[in-house]
């Protein structure tokens, strides 16, 4: 089988760096055969000519409209066309793809058209999302702009952008916002030497990374709330398949993110991933990561959620099993 095309997502709200950014990594040597698709707000198309890119390098740029409503049908066929539209002697011309969505995005309906259309998926694999963070004014932004916290909670890394026109103690207060907004994401500071091979890669199969969060810490600036939940016992096969098939009941835009590490009965361990409506196929691993014989194993769920009560979240995660309480 063909080995499936990485998929690179990049969000960041307006004037964050999300260009400045591909310009950068565009630039590396790792970077040569990438296909880069750029969507901007509005008639006016400026973003595309800004990337400086190679001839080895494509750029498609899908305008009039954002990518995560209106363009998600011209998207997914342009996905759909891009290894043969970009073929030479029959061999495809790039090995991965970048989307860099429009600043005004919410990166989950992208993402649910990815995991939903099974041409995509049979085609593309969703290596992880990035979200640059502007240091000078994403606390304020946070305020105004509903599209950052969705951008912030959806990232699988968060990407800080002009920290040395910040004040130290601004960036240190911005870096425990983004910790308590997203507990799952590491933070890497644009003033760095970033390169494209560290930020692309995946997240370790079965690595639910997130901070110790205790149950129902609440963000009160936002109303953003991590709720972790353990079960006492394995949960068989055929509990966790109607649990995940139960999914649409719980998800929306209320739920922000949600990781999951699941002991399943007679089984390896699951892994699981969802951002609002969209939950990514399930993994499965070989062992138990982190203690060795797994005799302290037990199932742990995190949710990040705003404006959902706790008492939700509580039953539909008893729908598995006897939640243990400390």
């Amino acid at each position: 089988m063909t080995p499936a095309i990485p998929l690179v997502l990049l969000t960041g709200f307006l004037g964050s760096g999300k260009t400045t950014l591909l310009n950068r990594l565009l630039a590396q040597p790792d970077m040569a055969d990438t296909l880069v698709i750029i969507n901007e707000y509005g008639a006016a198309s400026l973003d595309h000519l800004l990337v400086a890119h190679s001839a080895e390098q494509q750029v498609i740029e899908l305008a009039s409209g954002c990518v995560c409503c209106t363009l998600r049908s011209d998207l997914a066929q342009t996905l759909r066309d891009a290894p043969w539209r970009f073929a030479r002697g029959g061999r495809r011309q790039f090995e991965r793809v970048i989307i860099e969505t429009t600043g005004l995005a919410d990166p989950a309906p992208v993402l649910r058209t990815l995991m939903q259309d099974g041409r995509l998926a049979a085609r593309y694999a969703h290596a992880t999302t990035l979200t640059t963070v502007d240091a000078t004014h994403a606390r304020g932004q946070l305020d105004a702009h509903p599209e950052v916290l969705r951008q912030i909670t959806g990232a699988d890394r968060l990407l800080v952008s002009k920290s040395d026109l910040a004040t130290p103690a601004d960036v240190a207060g911005l870096r425990d916002t983004l910790a308590r907004l997203n507990p799952f994401a590491p933070h890497t500071d644009l003033r760095d030497d970033v390169r494209a091979t560290e930020l692309f890669a995946p997240a370790a199969p079965g690595v639910v990374r997130y901070r110790p969060v205790a149950p129902s810490t609440a963000d009160a600036g936002h109303g953003v709330r991590a709720d972790r939940f353990v079960l006492d016992a394995p949960v068989s096969a055929a509990r966790l398949s109607g649990w995940l098939s139960a999914w649409p009941s719980i998800a929306g835009p209320a739920l922000l993110r949600m990781k999951a590490l699941i002991d399943v009965a007679d089984m390896p361990p699951a892994v699981l991933h969802g951002v609002q409506h969209t939950l990514y196929p399930e993994q499965r691993l070989a062992a138990w990561p982190g203690d060795g014989d797994g005799t302290n194993r037990r199932s742990t769920l995190v949710f990040i959620t705003q404006g959902m009560a706790v008492e939700t979240l509580r039953a539909h995660v008893a729908r598995l099993g006897a939640i243990h309480s400390d």
